[in-house]
């Protein structure tokens, strides 16, 4: 889960960027506030109320990563493209000098069927 997303404004300066940090805030059944930044385990606070609980987060994301940069990289998946299996045999018998002879053969063989098929559907 990327935590992290850029809130770079064109008003803004170079040296003054700033990011979105996305902060997990429960409740607690005592009445406590948690504040978790995922991804970040250990940047987690528990606080009396909410707003003291995001201005703790804040006060240890920005101590965290001062002097860090965050960056984001563009990273190429494996293709998930399945290949067709046929192609590896595509071509094969280009040479074979008894590939017409194979042709020939398998076509007889279906005109028999046909005719075959054909005379039964007729007596029928």
């Amino acid at each position: 889960m990327n935590s992290f997303s850029s809130a770079t404004s064109p008003n803004r300066s170079q040296h003054n960027n700033e990011v979105l940090v996305n902060v997990i805030v429960k409740q607690e059944a005592d009445g406590r506030t948690v504040a978790i930044v995922p991804g970040l385990p250990e940047l987690q606070v528990e606080a009396s109320d909410r707003t003291t609980a995001l201005t703790q987060i804040q006060q240890r994301l920005e101590s965290h990563l001062a002097g860090a940069e965050i960056v984001s990289l563009s990273v190429k998946l494996p293709s998930h493209e399945q290949k067709n299996p046929w192609l590896a045999m595509a071509g094969v018998f280009k040479d074979d000098p008894q590939f017409e002879q194979m042709l020939v053969a398998i076509e007889n063989y279906r005109q028999e069927i046909d005719k075959s098929t054909e005379d039964t559907f007729l007596q029928e």
